[in-house]
C-alpha cells in the first residue's frame, strides 16, 4: 500500500510541478511526541528545538475562511519573519499575478496533495514584539506585495478594509527535532511537537526533496514510516484545519 501514491503517480506529479522550488512529504503520528521522538532518533530524551508561531487574522479568522494563511514566526536568536500562504491544486499552473520572490512548494500528505504559494519576508524584531504584545497593528507587518498577496490570492478576494482589523492568534509551541534516516534513503527528516492554544497536538514527521526525486523520496519516507516502534495516525490534519477549529471555539 502506498500512502503517497503509486510511483507512477508521484512521476507525474513531479512533471506537473515544473514550477515548484520543493516537495515536502508530510504524515501525522500518533502522540506522545517524546516517545516517537526516542524511536526515530535512537536516543534517549533527544534536544528539541523550540520556536514559536503565531496567526495573524481577523479575530472570526477572515483570511484563513478566504484560503490565505498569514503566519508570523519566532525564530533563533530572536529573528522574526512573516508568510503569507495560499493553497492550490498541486496540477494548477502557476497562480495569475505572481509577485517576485515568491515560494513555491508542492505538499503531499496521505490522501491528499495540493501547491502551497507563499510570500515571505524579515520581519523587524522590535516590530513583531510590539504586534504580538497588541501595542501596534497588526498591519505593520505586511509588506505591500504581501497585503495584497494576502487579499487578492485565496480563494475569494478580501477587502483590503479588513486588513485593518488583523489581530494575533497563538502562540503555537513548535519542538522540533532532525531524525537521521540515510540508512533508509533520506538524506533528513524533521519531526515537529506543535501544541495550539488549547492544548490540542499534532505530531508530524516530514521530509523535502526536489522534484525529481519524488518517486525514490516517497518510497524511503515510507520505509520511515513503517519502522515498527512508528504510529501513523490514520488521518491527516492541516494545522490550518486545527486553527479553523481554534477560531470557532
Amino acid at each position: 500500500m502506498h500512502r503517497f501514491g503509486s510511483p507512477d503517480a508521484l512521476a507525474l506529479l513531479g512533471a506537473a510541478g515544473e514550477h515548484a522550488d520543493s516537495v515536502e512529504l508530510k504524515a501525522l503520528l500518533e502522540p506522545p511526541a517524546d516517545q516517537a521522538a526516542e524511536a526515530l532518533t535512537g536516543r534517549r530524551a533527544p534536544t528539541w528545538s523550540v520556536r514559536e508561531t503565531y496567526l495573524i487574522d481577523t479575530a472570526d479568522a477572515r483570511f484563513l475562511r478566504a484560503g490565505v494563511e498569514i503566519r508570523l514566526r519566532r525564530r533563533t536568536r530572536g529573528r522574526y519573519d512573516l508568510a503569507v500562504s495560499t493553497r492550490r491544486s498541486a496540477t494548477s499552473g502557476p497562480p495569475d499575478s505572481t509577485p517576485r520572490g515568491v515560494r513555491v512548494e508542492i505538499d503531499v500528505v496521505p490522501g491528499a496533495v495540493w501547491r502551497d504559494v507563499e510570500v515571505r519576508s524579515a520581519v523587524d524584531a522590535t516590530v513583531a514584539e510590539q504586534v504580538v504584545a497588541g501595542t501596534i497593528p497588526a498591519a505593520r507587518l505586511l509588506s505591500p506585495t504581501q497585503r495584497v498577496w494576502a487579499c487578492q490570492a485565496g480563494q475569494e478576494v478580501v477587502d483590503h478594509g479588513c486588513l485593518a482589523a488583523l489581530t494575533v492568534h497563538g502562540p503555537l509551541a513548535v519542538h522540533r527535532v532532525k531524525v537521521a534516516a540515510a540508512a533508509l534513503g533520506l538524506r533528513r527528516a524533521d519531526l515537529e511537537h506543535v501544541r495550539f492554544p488549547s492544548g490540542v497536538e499534532l505530531v508530524e514527521l516530514s521530509t523535502h526533496c526536489r522534484l525529481r526525486d519524488v518517486r525514490d523520496t516517497a518510497a524511503a519516507f515510507e520505509r520511515l514510516l513503517d519502522e515498527p516502534e512508528v504510529a501513523v495516525s490514520p488521518r491527516y490534519r492541516t494545522k490550518t484545519s486545527v486553527w479553523r477549529d481554534e477560531i470557532a471555539g
